[in-house]
């Protein structure tokens, strides 16, 4: 019952989340070459750290499967933290602010593609024609799914907000672009890819209607109700029992650090090689590794369908919540520090 709802909860966050996402700011060349430093480097920065220090006792698919998803853990980017210092700090409309939000998107999409692709391929023994094959399956999901909802069923919603409207039915638009939400989540796990992947497809294809902003009221409500019920059923599921030696302590301590210098490293490089400051750069890896809501929902994922064991699901909940409270410290003094270099500058000219 507590992994039903947290997966119920799980599917509407991602809804919402998508529904948020604006492509047309999104998809630069920039957000894109940051964000491709971004997954690639914390996921072998995680699979290396399993491979080194996991045990491989009481795993149902081996410790490969389980070092892949530990790698998988830490590609998605916490949105929602960065975006609350940023618009804390009231620079949300600043250069650095765009760049970590436009490449966190397309991190948490890229994350979502490469947790189509591990959840296919895991539960058996590695082919490589397999690989393909998935790799193919998950790709095509995404962009038709995307283009199928943009083009044409966003023209259903918008159609049917306009009469709901005229007759007094403010949600009935918003209620059908749920349920089609859900319905990609349906068809995403029935083709063996997670049900979560769907539902953020739909959002995100469903982001650009008319009525948007109107949709994103109402799925903020969702979330307000869904958001609780997720994070509690995910406290629920954690067992800090099962960290019962040192081993594991230091296991979360070794995952937290790895997966915020690797983000750092992996997005700082990049954006220092496409004309940003030492300091910018700096700020904009230390903006990419908050991991929290997307990270939790994969690793849900992975402890419900029996890849991971109830110990790594603890350290990764445990590593989430360390995320989140360092990064966001560091990257507000690195945020005042650039400001503060900026007025300087601006003084001197």
């Amino acid at each position: 019952m507590v992994h039903n709802f947290a997966q119920l909860g799980a599917v509407v966050m991602l809804f919402v989340i998508g529904m948020e996402c604006d492509i047309k700011e999104i998809y630069t060349r920039k957000n894109i070459i940051i964000a491709l430093g971004g997954v690639s480097v914390p996921w072998i920065g995680g699979f290396l750290l399993a491979e080194l220090m996991l045990p491989d006792e009481g795993l149902e698919f081996g410790k490969f499967t389980q070092s892949i998803f530990i790698g998988t853990v830490l590609v998605a980017t916490s949105v929602t933290i960065t975006a609350g210092v940023l618009r804390e700090m009231e620079i949300i409309g600043s250069k650095v602010a765009k760049t970590i939000l436009g490449a966190a998107v397309v991190d948490d999409i890229l994350g979502m593609i490469i947790l189509a692709i591990t959840a296919g391929i895991s539960g058996g023994d590695f082919n490589p024609v397999k690989l393909g094959i998935i790799t193919v399956a998950a790709i095509f999901f995404v962009t038709f799914g995307y283009y199928l909802g943009s083009h044409f069923v966003i023209k259903v919603i918008t159609r049917v907000e306009k009469r709901g409207l005229a007759h007094g039915m403010e949600e009935s638009g918003f209620l059908l672009a749920l349920s089609f939400g859900l319905l990609y989540a349906f068809i995403s796990e029935i083709i063996g890819i997670s049900l979560i992947v769907g539902a953020f497809i739909a959002g995100t294809s469903f982001s650009q209607c008319e009525y948007r902003l109107r949709f994103r009221h109402w799925a903020k409500i969702l979330e307000w109700v869904f958001a609780p019920i997720f994070f509690l059923s995910l406290g629920i599921i954690v067992n800090l029992t099962l960290l019962d030696s040192v081993r594991w302590v230091f296991f979360a301590l070794a995952l937290a650090a790895v997966a915020i210098s690797a983000k750092t490293i992996g997005c700082a490089i990049p954006a220092r090689l496409l004309g940003m400051s030492r300091n910018e750069s700096l700020a904009v890896g230390i903006g990419m590794s908050p991991l929290m809501e997307v990270v939790m929902i994969i690793a849900l994922y992975a402890l419900t369908a029996n890849f991971i064991t109830n110990q790594v699901y603890s350290m990764i909940i445990i590593m989430g919540i360390i995320t989140i409270l360092i990064s966001p410290m560091i990257l507000k003094k690195m945020l005042k520090h650039i400001e503060k270099t900026s007025d300087q500058s601006c003084a001197i000219e």
